[in-house]
């Protein structure tokens, strides 16, 4: 299997660099062997794929069956300066994976001194602005299922750059007196 994998490879490589053999320049040589060992030592293995639980996926329990996840998609852990602001949007599917419309949506925010949530006319979406530094979150429910879903996010606000500078004069005072001359 090593001599056809290397053969293989090599032939792989030959077609990435030169694609409709024309003659390879002598100066790039070493790059089809490169590039030949790359494919390779993916043909040898081994090969692993690595899968990962999104942190941002929670178990809830569907409104007739087994538990079904609510995925937040996109950045729900979001950045801002306290001059800025985006807008979070809900997808809902049912048990079929068909979309979901026309219910009937609540979005709240844990700390409106941090960021100010602001939901779109028919809910599935909320412009989140910046207000002061801080951490908050903002949760969307429908309540139209029993028991009701919920999606949470974050958002943290940071001071934006600064944008003018004050010089504030103190009030006048006597400067300290001289000390003596060493003797």
């Amino acid at each position: 299997m090593s001599a056809e994998s290397r053969v293989l490879a090599l032939r792989w490589a030959r077609q990435d660099m030169v694609p409709y053999g024309t003659a390879l320049p002598p100066e790039r040589a070493g790059d089809v062997t490169a590039t030949a060992q790359v494919y390779y030592r993916w043909l040898e293995g081994p090969a692993f794929l690595f899968l990962s639980v999104s942190p941002l996926t929670f178990p809830q329990d569907a409104p007739d069956g087994p538990g079904v996840p609510t995925v937040m998609k996109g950045n729900a852990m979001a950045q801002i300066t306290d001059a800025q602001q985006y807008t979070a949007s809900v997808g809902e599917v049912d048990s079929k994976n068909q979309p979901v419309t026309g219910d009937n949506l609540a979005w709240v925010i844990a700390d409106p001194t941090v960021a100010s949530v602001t939901p779109s006319a028919d809910g599935y979406s909320a412009v989140i602005a910046g207000v002061a530094d801080g951490t908050t979150t903002y949760t969307v429910t429908d309540s139209t299922v029993s028991p009701p879903l919920t999606g949470t996010g974050s958002v943290t606000v940071v001071s934006g750059a600064a944008t003018s500078l004050t010089i504030t004069e103190g009030t006048p005072e006597d400067q300290p007196s001289a000390a003596p001359p060493a003797s």
